[in-house]
């Protein structure tokens, strides 16, 4: 496979967040300055964005002229690059001025985040000199619409914000399209549901026993014995839902709640978690006056009865030293132990309400923030509190061990839970198949699934294959990439780790990477500590998985296009070369690596090995699959001559598949049988050409198309006959037999079909399933049961059917047994031994439905439906109306003749002759068009039946019609339709 064009080595697609930053007039400047100026002005510009981007973990984009680019998450991709890249811009737009040449000049800013490629610089600095993609072209676009002195923000880049910008919505220009301004003063804020009040939270489900726990601290809470709770888990594992499940629960209560959040801006602002809150519960809003919030502060405490000078100076201090007040802080020596007035505020507020304290964001705060919680824990006494901690597996920068009574450790959804959250929160027009792959993907992670049904709803596709190549959604991959950015050279590993699959053994990965063992396991225990992976056994025997798919996936995601493949040919190469250093890998799993790996040939080799793997075993389904993606691959193939070939092969391998899983009258079972004959030539006879025939005359026949059907049997026994291969030889006689029984020439297939199973006594069986995915023999020996009921010979009858179900049992062949199972179900309608009939209909609808057999199980319900019409079950009729519904919905009609005809017979046994008679006639107009006339014997006497029931008077015509009836059974050779007849006429 070839490399993307136009890549150099070091060029690779990522997900990014681009700022690009310009001249608000660039034209208007050229006219105001000299060509000297202008070159000064834009070094400067070009320093200030240099110096924003190294300070904020960017990069610069090398270019001469024009707005300067600076791109985020090259070459790492980091949890906070949305916000990193809006940092770096508001610091250039807010200091960068005109020194020098009068007044100051103005810049506008365009950020966004999506997809891009770029290519670094091979230098050691690996900076990016060419950048393209979605997010440079958005960006680019924002910043030539955006105001001076403002940034332009993309809804991509706003859903990443984890802190509140006060972004506000716009329109732009053209009035269709929404963004976000931000201004360059705003500082970032902590998050609180204020931002996210465009967005409804997403239902609550799975956490009962953990908000059980929450529920019984609380009502301890009330009773005056403080509780504090410390919640665990990993980002978007539902910590801020379940504390949202509690507020929601304890309303009744009328608690006062205070949330604190952590900021990851501000880790080292004493106080801001704190300040923020305590700004929120008082009720103040924007910067405001010394004076005035020296009232609010004073107020406050005068209602507790804590005015006092030291009160006084310790709250004020907590609020400036939270960055909310715009005047700079003051040391003032009434200050003494902050919290301690934090901890009596609380305490005071307790007395008058039960208080529900929430820290958020622990792993994000300030130690004085962090000292608080140490504090309530060993001052209150009885009081009505209850703290609620959260934080995500790691250190704090206070250990808050000894402060909580309880932590809470918050895990995965199980499945039941994660597929009740999944269906609330499933697209309407979302397949069952990419249901399940959701499911799965998400790994019981409430927002992991969330944001993948949020990215289904807005794709609009069903589609699981489409959905399964999909890149991690860009509203987790900052999260994801969190975890990965801080392993330093285990992160490598872990990278092409992530290239084997979700499970990978590390025998191969040492092979790949070429490190030494004791380096491998210091670096795979890293990982297993970031929980990131987990061992699966002992250590010894190297088996390892990524704890989430969506980890592998992004892990895999970074890693450099050619990286990545150099990696699925080493694979490859070491699965293929010293298969026995590992366990046993799947055929199609080399395959892929193969295929990623560049080698299309070798990676169609063993697509084909996989395919024919699973035909042996009747996998039709997986065996249709690696043969659909072998013709997609094939499609790379340079060599016009050989890309036909090729397709041509695997379409001919691919037909018996779609046989077996949608029956010949499918349209894809046509379309590929259609397509290989355009690329054969039927003179040459070869073994190619007649499984081309083959595919033709099934597609054919079950569409009653007798007449040309019959041609392409005759071409396809002319050529076995000549070839006098033992299998082609059966196929030839089977499809000979075939016509002939559907045009009534009984005696004619009853020797066709004997003749298939002679040859198929001395044919080799693996290699028929091989080709034809079907044993012909049992196939014969199905039509054979037919023509001896109909021939009313029941001892030939039950022999053939004896060998039949022995035949089909021990071949262990799914379609086989559904197939003859169907037949002799059928047969025995036909001799009218119901319980028979009922025995292999039963047969035929378990293993079909068991297997997706769409016609075989429409069948099988119509005969069902027949053997417990016959007795008077009123259910029999229903049942065969819906198994013919279901089997014309598959494409085919061969088998409306004897079906309609039961279906009539049920009817009229209801008293509804003239609907009766308008179904038979519209029937035998159908087999008089296609040459189907086996069955018009019956066809005619039910007809004689219900034109007697219609007018009593119609004698003449229902004696002509039992001639009919009469003529067309000694005409096919039908002795049971010949003594019917006989009855009716008598």
């Amino acid at each position: 496979m070839a490399a993307d064009p136009g890549l150099s080595a070091a060029g690779f697609h990522a997900a990014l967040t681009v700022a690009v930053i310009g001249f608000d007039d660039p034209d208007g400047l050229r006219e105001q300055l000299s060509a000297e100026e202008l070159s000064f002005l834009s070094g400067r510009l070009g320093t200030a964005c240099a110096v924003a981007a190294s300070e904020f973990g960017g990069k610069l984009v090398h270019q001469t002229g024009g707005p300067r680019i600076l791109v985020f998450g090259v070459p790492t991709l980091h949890e906070l690059d949305a916000e990193r890249a809006v940092l770096a811009a508001q610091k250039v737009l807010r200091t960068f001025g005109r020194d020098g040449f009068g007044h100051p000049v103005r810049l506008r800013c365009g950020v966004a985040s999506g997809d891009g490629t770029i290519v670094l610089d091979q230098g050691p600095n690996t900076a990016p000199f060419e950048i393209t993609g979605t997010a440079t072209d958005q960006a680019k676009r924002l910043e030539s619409e955006a105001p001076q002195g403002v940034l332009l923000i993309s809804p991509e880049t706003h859903a990443l914000f984890r802190s509140d910008f006060m972004a506000r919505k716009v329109q732009l220009q053209n009035g269709t399209e929404t963004v976000f301004e931000v201004s360059p003063a705003v500082s970032p804020m902590a998050r609180n549901d204020s931002h996210e009040a465009d967005r409804a939270p997403p239902p609550f489900t799975g956490r009962s026993n953990e908000l059980g726990t929450l529920r019984i601290c609380w009502e301890a809470a009330k009773q005056g014995t403080p509780q504090t709770i410390m919640l665990v888990g990993e980002p978007g594992i539902g910590k801020s839902s379940l504390i949202r499940a509690l507020m929601k629960e304890t309303q009744a209560d009328h608690p006062l709640v205070l949330s604190f959040y952590g900021s990851v801006h501000h880790r080292r602002t004493p106080f801001y978690p704190i300040a923020q809150g305590l700004y929120t519960f008082l009720g103040l809003k924007g910067l405001q006056s010394p004076t005035l919030l020296a009232t609010v502060i004073q107020q406050l405490l005068d209602d507790l009865g804590l005015d006092t000078r030291r009160h006084r100076a310790n709250l004020s201090a907590i609020l400036k030293g939270g960055g909310l007040d715009s005047t700079p802080l003051q040391l003032n020596k009434d200050v003494d132990a902050p919290n301690e007035t934090l901890v009596a505020c609380l305490e005071r507020l307790a007395a008058i309400h039960p208080v529900l304290l929430v820290y958020e964001d622990a792993h994000w705060m300030d130690i004085s923030t962090l000292e608080s919680v140490c504090l309530l824990q060993q001052k209150l006494g009885k009081s009505r509190l209850m703290t609620l901690v959260s934080r995500r597996p790691g250190k704090t920068a206070v250990d808050l061990t000894g402060a909580v009574k309880l932590t809470c450790r918050v895990g995965q959804l199980r499945e039941d839970q994660t597929r009740k959250l999944a269906g609330l929160l499933r697209p309407e027009t979302m397949s069952d198949a990419h249901f399940e792959q959701i499911v799965q993907r998400s790994d019981g992670i409430p927002l992991f699934l969330e944001e993948l049904m949020n990215n289904a709803a807005e794709d609009g596709g069903t589609d699981p294959a489409v959905a399964a190549s999909a890149r991690v959604p860009a509203s987790l991959r900052e999260t994801l990439a969190a975890r990965l950015s801080h392993l330093g050279k285990a992160r490598d590993l872990l990278l092409q780790a992530a290239v084997i699959g979700r499970e990978f053994v590390a025998p191969l990965l040492q092979d790949i990477t070429g490190k030494p063992a004791n380096r491998l396991k210091d670096h795979l225990m890293t990982l297993q500590r970031a929980n990131l992976i987990y061992r699966k056994g002992a250590f010894e025997e190297g088996l390892f998985e990524f704890k989430h798919s969506l980890v592998q996936e992004l892990a895999y995601q970074s890693l450099a296009p050619h990286k990545r493949k150099s990696c699925h040919r080493a694979i490859a190469d070491a699965l293929t070369q010293t298969p026995d250093r590992y366990p046993p890998v799947a055929v199609e799993v080399i395959a892929r690596h193969f295929e990623r790996g560049g080698d299309v040939t070798t990676a169609l080799d063993y697509l084909e090995l996989a395919g024919m793997d699973a035909v042996r075993v009747a996998a039709h389904r997986d065996a249709g699959r690696y043969f659909g993606k072998a013709l997609e691959l094939a499609q790379e193939i340079d060599d016009t001559a050989e890309r036909e070939r090729t397709v041509s092969r695997f379409l001919l391998l691919l037909g018996p598949q779609l046989i077996a899983k949608h029956g010949f009258a499918s349209n894809e079972v046509r379309e590929v049988y259609c397509k290989a004959r355009s690329l054969s030539s039927i003179e040459t006879g070869s073994a190619e050409v007649l499984q081309m025939l083959w595919g033709l005359w099934g597609a054919h026949m079950v569409k009653a198309e007798v007449g040309f059907a019959k041609q392409l049997s005759d071409d396809f026994l002319r050529h076995a006959m000549i070839r006098q291969d033992p299998i082609e030889v059966t196929a030839g006689h089977y499809m000979s037999g075939v016509g002939a029984f559907y045009t009534g020439a009984l005696e004619d297939a009853e020797t066709s079909m004997l003749a298939a199973v002679e040859a198929s006594s001395t044919a080799d069986f693996e290699e028929m399933v091989t080709r034809y995915s079907l044993d012909l023999g049992i196939l014969a020996r199905s039509y054979l049961s037919w023509c001896y009921a109909l021939l009313d010979r029941p001892d030939a009858l039950r022999d053939n059917c004896l060998s039949l179900e022995t035949a089909s049992l021990l071949s262990d062949h799914a379609f086989c047994r559904a197939f003859s199972s169907c037949f002799m179900a059928t047969a025995f309608n036909f001799a009218d031994d119901r319980a028979e009939a009922e025995r292999h209909a039963l047969t035929a609808m378990d293993l079909s439905r068991q297997e997706g057999f769409a016609q075989q199980l429409a069948q099988a319900e119509i005969n069902l439906g027949r053997a417990r019409s016959v007795p008077g079950d009123k259910s029999g009729l229903r049942l065969m109306e819906a198994g013919l519904k279901a089997y014309l919905a598959t494409g085919a009609v061969l088998a409306r003749p004897y079906a309609e005809a039961w279906i009539a017979e049920a009817r009229l046994v209801d008293g509804d002759p003239q609907t009766v008679l308008e179904m038979l006639t519209n029937v035998r107009r159908f087999t008089l068009r296609s040459g189907e006339r086996y069955f018009d014997a019956e066809l005619y006497r039910l007809t004689a039946r219900a034109a007697g029931m219609t007018r009593p008077d119609t004698h003449p015509l229902v004696r002509q019609l039992l001639a009919k009836a009469e003529r067309q059974a000694r005409q096919t050779g039908s002795r049971l339709h010949l003594a019917r007849t006989s009855k009716a006429g008598g």
